[in-house]
Parts: structure tokens; sequence; C-alpha cells
């Protein structure tokens, strides 16, 4: 039941921070969404501030991206990928919202003011998600999916700059990161380095 409680705040503050302005939701919101009591919501929360904080380590920290294994081939990476972005957008349609790029970037910006540990856990998030990228190009050369030729590190850097160019141009689309797009691009890359039987 508790922990029932503590989500419903968590779900229901990222739905009123995803819309507007720190400054502009009060706990009198919060009280409505959730049809708690003030007191209810303190119990859970030390404050707006750490409710901000836990919103942002739920909803934009945590958020799963796929893990390379020893067998995983750079095709299915990708496939997992892109597999794994849909399914956040059809959790954040759930919620009600239809762009998701719009709100992550909206609530980024008030994290630089209210959660300053943020940017740096961001980053640890990216570094993380480059390794994984690093590590199945890895896979993928010596299983000789991929030619050997290629700086892996580099190549890394463009799957994820590319998802993040399409993240970024996402928050002007009506429904967020074209993913068809997104394939597209991984795919135009992956023929470019994939070994061809001759």
């Amino acid at each position: 039941m508790k922990q029932d409680t503590k989500e419903l705040i968590l779900k229901e503050s990222f739905k009123l921070f995803a819309g507007k302005r720190y400054e502009q939701v009060t706990v009198s919101d919060i009280e409505r969404v959730t049809k708690l009591t003030r007191g209810s919501i303190f119990y859970y929360m030390k404050n707006k501030e750490h409710l901000f904080k836990e919103v942002l380590d739920k909803y934009m920290l945590d958020r799963n991206t796929p893990h390379a294994d020893e067998q995983m081939t750079l095709m299915l990476f990708i496939d997992l990928f892109i597999e794994q972005i849909s399914t956040l957008k059809k959790q954040m349609s759930l919620l009600g919202i239809k762009n998701m790029n719009f709100v992550y970037d909206n609530i980024a910006n008030q994290a630089i003011f209210y959660y300053p540990e943020f940017i740096k856990l961001a980053k640890e998030k990216e570094d993380e998600e480059l390794k994984n990228w690093i590590k199945v190009l890895y896979n993928a050369v010596r299983s000789n999916e991929i030619i050997d030729s290629i700086d892996i590190v580099s190549v890394a850097s463009i799957f994820q700059t590319i998802f993040s160019g399409l993240f970024n141009k996402g928050i002007i689309l009506t429904d967020g990161i074209d993913l068809d797009e997104t394939r597209k691009l991984f795919l135009c890359i992956y023929k470019l380095i994939k070994k061809t039987d001759i």
C-alpha cells in the first residue's frame, strides 16, 4: 500500500512537471491530482525539491536501455534499442504524454536549477550507454558480423549521436522521436560496416 501511494505521487507529479515549470507546480496541485492530503504527500517526500528529484530519478535516470552481452549481435542490439524506446513512448502515452521528447527537455532544463547532481548523473547514464555500443561493436567485430577496420569508439559515438540528434529533433514533432527514421539511420550505418560475403 505504501509503495502504491508513493508511485501515485511520483506518477502524478511527473505529469505536472511535464507540462509546467517547477515554480508553477504547487503542493496544492499535487494534492488535487493525487487526492492525498499534504501530510500524506510529505510523509513520503521531505519537500517539493525532494519530490522533483525522485521524479527525475524514476522517469529519466532509471529508464532502461539495452545491455550488450557477449552473444548479442549488433543487429539485435539495434532492434532492442528501438524496441525499448518504442515501449517508453507507449508508457508515456498511457500517462497522457504525447511528446516525451518535449517533456524530457522541459524537465531536464528545470533540473539544472533544482537538481544540480542531475547533470552529472545524466552524463554517467550517457557514458554507460556509449560503453554498451562499444561492447556490442567489439563483439560484432570479433564474431565477423562487421568489418574489423572500423574505429569502434567513433562508430559507437556515431550511433549515440544519431539517437541524441533525433531525440532532440523529436521535441518539435507532434508525437516525439520518429523511430522509423531512427531505425533507418541506424541501418544505414550498419550496412556501411557490415561484412559482406564474397
